[in-house]
């Protein structure tokens, strides 16, 4: 399907989160098939031909999504990172786009949607240099005490040079976690600067799934993203299909990496360029495919919706064991610790998702 439509074929987006942080990315990939956009904000608004971009849909009145069954709407369901349920909504639509991929959902109605980039992570005209000029081997800048992420710190804190700043302490480590005596968070300007100036970025899951921005986030200021599988689950694998980004299941396999192609620079190099061409190529052919996914669900309106989420998302917990699967034993032993500590504390196992929070 070609990237430029006819504007009586687009589509009206319909944003009841009005500020998501991947909100760039979703109109870098939607931006071809939308007409107009319509903040609301209060489940108001309902239009024919339109798509709904909405997070936490579980908190929402099933009310409001009911009175698009019967149009040409879709729903994009962003930051549902704990597949925290409210399914039942979708099949008032034509079709779905999701973030954070899983098994559970048909494919047929259910279109996959890479968390991407947040807002202001766009590479835009930037150049990209080569992997062997730039200042550090590789960098964090981020919470790194929490899932598998004191493991990066551990596993690669040998390869030198490197740049790693953490906005909580690990214990045992010595990280650079304070400035002028303050903890702080870097704005989006500084904390890409920080990518552009690193050959490679290890991309520790997130606070619970293996996908966070920063994969994203890498690929766009053209550093290595290194990725994480687990033993039953190459999650990236399943949500990208063939893709070059190295993917380990330790941080000490992914040293052994970085050490071995340290000595052979040009092999850094050639691996970055089969990163940024396949991601470039990858976005043009994702546009394409959602191109696709719309006029084929739109095309199909007299046919009866079937079933967009398996039966396993009925039964009691599934959730907490296809997040089970993101986790290796020292990230289980950290959430347990952290959900045990939340409980004492604070007399939860956990917080209350709003819209607008950050994944990972």
């Amino acid at each position: 399907m070609s990237s430029i439509i006819p504007a009586s074929q687009r589509y009206t987006a319909i944003w009841q989160s009005p500020n998501p942080h991947e909100r760039e990315w979703i109109e870098e990939i939607l931006g071809p098939y939308i007409s107009e956009h319509v903040t609301d904000g209060n489940h108001e608004v309902v239009l024919d031909n339109a798509i709904v971009l909405e997070a936490f849909v579980y908190c929402s009145d099933p009310a409001y999504y009911a009175r698009f069954r019967g149009k040409n709407a879709f729903l994009v369901h962003f930051l549902d990172e704990n597949y925290e349920g409210g399914y039942e909504i979708y099949r008032n639509f034509r079709g779905v786009l999701r973030g954070f991929w899983s098994g559970v959902f048909d494919p047929k109605y259910v279109m996959a949607l890479p968390l991407g980039y947040s807002n202001g992570m766009a590479r835009g005209g930037r150049a990209i240099g080569r992997a062997t000029t730039r200042k550090y081997v590789w960098s964090f800048v981020g919470q790194a005490n929490k899932s598998s992420r004191p493991d990066v710190a551990r596993g690669l804190a040998t390869i030198e040079p490197h740049f790693m700043y953490s906005t909580d302490n690990v214990p045992g480590l010595s990280i650079l976690n304070h400035v002028n005596g303050k903890p702080r968070r870097f704005p989006p300007s500084e904390f890409s600067q920080f990518l552009f100036d690193s050959a490679f970025s290890p991309c520790p899951m997130g606070n619970a799934n293996l996908e966070c921005y920063r994969v994203y986030e890498s690929l766009e200021c053209g550093a290595i993203p290194i990725l994480e599988k687990r033993l039953t689950l190459d999650y990236f694998r399943k949500l990208l299909g063939d893709h070059p980004m190295p993917t380990f299941r330790s941080w000490t396999e992914a040293r052994h990496m970085i050490g071995k192609m340290l000595r052979n620079p040009d092999d850094i190099d050639r691996l970055q360029e089969e990163c940024m061409q396949w991601w470039d190529s990858y976005k043009r052919a994702y546009t394409a495919r959602v191109g696709e996914f719309l006029q084929e669900r739109s095309g199909d309106m007299a046919a009866e919706m079937g079933p967009m989420v398996s039966k396993i998302q009925t039964i009691p917990g599934w959730q907490v064991l296809e997040l089970t699967r993101h986790h290796n034993t020292s990230a289980l032993l950290r959430r347990a610790s952290r959900q045990a500590n939340r409980l004492l504390t604070r007399g939860k196992l956990r917080e209350a998702h709003r819209p607008g929070a950050k994944a990972g």
